[in-house]
């Protein structure tokens, strides 16, 4: 989804906007004796001031963007947190009744690095259903009231961050919207004002008939084509670097690579995307000064269904106990897995955007392997590493 489809119908950065209505309201209160047979009174200019004031302080989308990805990283650790106590219920019904039991498996929580956030949540909540009815029989492995509540607790905290989250995405979308309407707003009274002013003065008075120039006929100097334009797959960010004369940049997306749509404006060099889209998109940007556009940077197209292939070239660094693979492009983070050789069961370990990983084990003979993840889908293995730990 955009940030905003809504254009901008001034050639100014949002400051210089701001600058310029701050300006105009002082101009007009000196002339507000010529300007009082078009209409124009002290109230008017107090309301464009109260606008041009309110806009100001407006969040900036990359302070929005600070919140969405704050409220990320917390759903995320909260996220991981209930899988690990999953995890750690799922043992203790495979110390008490073996692996593959009936009990284990009414769980229901096979597969579970595949699921969503709200399939976690309601995964949770399953098993702590399971897990209270199996108390009694689980006194044993450790199991109590108290490690339930908790997990019930911690079940509650993740629907919270989840909420959180949502919330945070939907602000920072209807603020980038109410921006640019604020900002068109403005600068329709601004025009309007400004040519009630050229009107007065246009034969009486050169320099107050320039006060009311938007654009000046100074040129604001020539555009090139924003360099070095880059995008990270992981943040989903978009960079590229600052144009002389810019004062904001306009990033354009397409699905078909001919038509293109405004996803952002503003005064930053970058652009995060708020959604990871699912087909072949294309990408470019372009600078803006009061003179208009500049032209285009190099389109970057990415398909976003680009098959995950298996990481490659897994070794061990015995003396390091570090495990290395190579890369793999489109991968957001990697999954390692390992297991003792008399066991079925692999243990699975969110690594992160890592190639190499430190992984310890007590004396005996494993297998590893490690796959690539982006975000809920997942990569074929890497071929398994055998290792001995003496």
């Amino acid at each position: 989804m955009a940030l905003t489809i809504i254009p901008r119908n001034y050639n100014m950065s949002d400051a210089e906007l701001c600058m310029f209505t701050s300006n105009l309201c002082n101009t007009m209160t000196r002339d507000l004796t010529d300007l009082a047979d078009f209409g124009i009174t002290a109230p008017k200019i107090a309301a464009l001031k109260a606008l041009g004031d309110a806009f100001e302080i407006l969040p900036t989308d990359e302070v929005l963007l600070a919140y969405v990805i704050a409220a990320t990283e917390t759903k995320t650790a909260k996220a991981e947190l209930v899988k690990e106590t999953i995890r750690n219920m799922v043992t203790r019904c495979q110390i008490k009744w073996g692996i593959d039991s009936w009990q284990e498996k009414s769980l229901g929580v096979k597969g579970m690095n595949k699921y969503t956030d709200d399939s976690i949540l309601i995964a949770a909540r399953r098993v702590h259903t399971q897990m209270t009815a199996f108390l009694p029989d689980l006194a044993g492995t450790g199991l109590t009231q108290a490690m339930l509540d908790d997990m019930d607790d911690l079940n509650e905290e993740l629907e919270v961050a989840k909420n959180a989250q949502y919330t945070k995405v939907s602000l920072r979308e209807n603020d980038a919207e109410d921006r640019v309407n604020k900002g068109n707003e403005i600068y329709s009274l601004v025009s309007i004002y400004c040519e009630i002013g050229k009107r007065v003065y246009v034969k009486t008075n050169p320099a107050k008939y320039n006060d009311y120039i938007i654009y000046t006929s100074t040129t604001p100097g020539t555009l090139t084509a924003p360099a070095n334009f880059a995008f990270n797959y992981g943040s989903l960010n978009f960079t590229w670097d600052a144009v002389e004369n810019a004062t904001s940049y306009e990033f354009q997306s397409s699905s078909d690579g001919a038509s293109y749509t405004q996803y952002w404006t503003g005064s930053e060099l970058d652009c995060t995307l708020s959604e990871l889209p699912t087909t072949l998109m294309y990408f470019r940007v372009r600078a803006r000064n009061a003179n208009g556009y500049g032209p285009f940077s190099v389109v970057i197209n990415y398909d976003f269904n680009t098959p995950l292939i298996a990481p490659s070239n897994i070794t061990l660094i015995p003396h390091l106990s570090e495990f290395r693979w190579t890369e793999v492009p489109t991968a957001t983070r990697y999954e390692f897995q390992w297991k003792h050789t008399d066991q079925e069961e692999w243990t699975p370990i969110d690594v992160g955007l890592v190639t190499d990983y430190i992984h310890l084990d007590p004396a005996g003979d494993y297998l590893c392997r490690v796959r690539a993840v982006r975000n809920s889908d997942f990569g074929p293995f890497s071929p398994e590493l055998a290792y001995s730990v003496l």
